[in-house]
């Protein structure tokens, strides 16, 4: 079987997902067994407010970086549909680190305060970065191009 782009394109976002879970998982587990003593116990609440605002900042960065090369991607109209998804997945992949980012800060957070907040409040991006799977239905509709036009790179 042939593994075409998108394939390696959805691999991608897998095992970025995949990566990230497991270290958060590694961290919890380290806290959770009082393996070391959070260092940074005592200024929870200020790491709190500044893992927060990265979270917001970085998100809203990537999702505003990610419509702009989007919408330029679109307005091209010599390129074609290889060009096309390759800008495409340049732009996705830069959204995705920059969903990815306030994932592993919040967790290292996490693991220097041992404040479970921030634990949580890591699952937010974390679960946006799901929502980012790449389909070839959604990629087709975003680049105005038929699912058939993908199935053939």
């Amino acid at each position: 079987m042939k593994k075409n782009a998108f394939y390696v394109f959805s691999f991608m976002h897998k095992a970025m997902m995949i990566g990230q879970l497991i270290f958060l998982g590694v961290l919890f587990y380290m806290v959770y067994s009082k393996t070391l003593v959070p260092p940074m116990a005592a200024q929870d609440k200020i790491v709190q407010v500044i893992a927060l605002l990265f979270t917001a900042a970085v998100l809203f960065a990537g999702f505003t970086l990610f419509k702009k090369k989007l919408a330029l991607i679109k307005e091209d109209p010599l390129a074609g549909v290889k060009e096309k998804f390759e800008k495409y997945r340049g732009a996705s992949m830069l959204q995705w680190g920059l969903t990815e980012a306030p994932v592993l800060f919040c967790g290292i957070c996490f693991f220097f305060t041992g404040n479970y907040a921030l634990l949580a409040l890591a699952a937010v991006p974390f679960l946006y970065f799901v929502s980012l799977a790449p389909s070839t239905e959604k990629t087709a509709m975003q680049l105005d191009i038929s699912s058939s036009e993908l199935d053939e790179l």
